[in-house]
């Protein structure tokens, strides 16, 4: 399928301070990220990962600072961006098809700009089937969403902010819950928006694909000051940057060979970056965003 050409958006913080109501999450946080690449965030729970994306979307309103997106403010910048919440703070039950799920994404076009007449055209029919397409919920559409299973539900929530065509893309762990086909079938996406000058911005805790698919990584603990480390993945990740990002989180537990399983009794991830790093990445559930409440 043809996907138009865009300039992709970047973004700045400057002296951000945010958070929610009695947890100040930053402080003082100055952050730049290029617009047109693919760029991940990385960090353990609770780290600000959903925290700096919502500040990103305008979700979450800084008590300090300024932030630019396509340097605009974030309110001014939401017809061209798009975000994605994690799966468990969308409210599964409503009893909405899949495609009115996805039809969502064209709201800022359609419907508040015609100032609430149900209609649209055929650009934003256009931009609906093509995101479902994409993302492979074509055959969903007509599905209620309470019946769809964890990766359709990925699916599903990525295909209504592809459709909004965003020059900038936010998604915050879209890959989690995923088989492997699913998985493979989003990193070639996103891949080839940000060829065409989207800009991809996802948290993630799979390190595994670090090296491969992102030109950017940014390495993110609040706890430590906010930024660890940012730029290319392959000189960013170095063992004092993922101590410092992760803390108690990994453990390094090799610089020779892949070591699998564990001693301890505990699930563990055992991740291999470049021909050096091996970690140990305990299996711990994504909390950081679910404590806060549901994404309307």
């Amino acid at each position: 399928m043809t996907i138009t050409r865009i300039a992709g958006a970047g973004v700045a913080l400057r002296d951000v301070t945010a958070g929610y109501p009695g947890h100040r999450v930053f402080e003082n946080l100055t952050l730049n990220i290029p617009g047109g690449v693919f760029t991940g965030i990385i960090g353990g729970n609770g780290s600000g990962k959903s925290t700096l994306l919502k500040t990103i979307a305008g979700l979450i309103k800084p008590s300090n600072g300024e932030v630019l997106v396509g340097g605009e403010p974030p309110e001014e910048a939401r017809s061209f961006l798009g975000y994605m919440p994690q799966v468990s703070n969308v409210d599964w039950r409503f009893p909405i098809t899949v495609r009115e799920l996805v039809e969502m994404g064209r709201y800022q076009f359609s419907w508040r700009s015609r100032l609430g007449r149900l209609l649209r055209t055929r650009e934003d029919q256009m931009a609906i089937e093509r995101a479902m397409e994409l993302m492979d919920v074509l055959d969903l559409r007509d599905r209620q969403i309470h019946e769809l299973s964890g990766g359709q539900r990925k699916r599903a929530l990525i295909a209504r902010a592809l459709a909004r065509q965003p020059r900038i893309l936010l998604l915050d762990e879209p890959s989690a819950a995923l088989d492997a086909i699913s998985d493979d079938q989003l990193f070639d996406v996103l891949c080839d928006l940000t060829e065409l000058g989207t800009s991809v911005i996802m948290t993630t805790h799979d390190l595994s694909t670090v090296l491969e698919h992102y030109a950017e990584v940014i390495c993110i603990n609040a706890a430590e000051g906010g930024i660890i480390a940012q730029g290319d993945p392959s000189s960013v990740l170095t063992e004092d940057v993922l101590r410092r990002t992760y803390g108690r989180e990994l453990a390094i537990v090799s610089r020779g060979d892949v070591h699998n399983g564990s001693s301890d009794g505990h699930d563990h991830h055992t991740l291999r970056l470049g021909d050096e790093l091996q970690l140990h990445m305990e299996d711990h559930e994504h909390q950081e965003g679910h404590r806060h409440g549901p994404t309307p």
